[in-house]
């Protein structure tokens, strides 16, 4: 049997290097830079993704690659 317990994971980021729809526009990709060097990357459901975005960032954050591709 698997053990799919899911540990806590925390990391400082630096610099969020892109955010883009993948999987047809119903995924959103976004890549990290870690404080120490690392890349990062986290595939987000996009109805997830705007409930994290209207709840808890705030209206000006800066998501200017997503609202791009929104646009197009």
């Amino acid at each position: 049997m698997i053990d799919e317990t899911l540990f806590p994971f925390a990391v400082a980021v630096r610099d969020v290097t892109g955010i883009k729809l993948i999987d047809g526009g119903d995924t959103v990709d976004v890549r990290f830079t870690a404080a120490d060097g690392r890349m990062i990357a986290v595939l987000i459901p996009r109805a997830a993704f705007a409930d994290l975005r209207a709840s808890r960032l705030e209206p000006s954050a800066p998501l200017d690659g997503l609202e791009r591709l929104e646009q197009t």
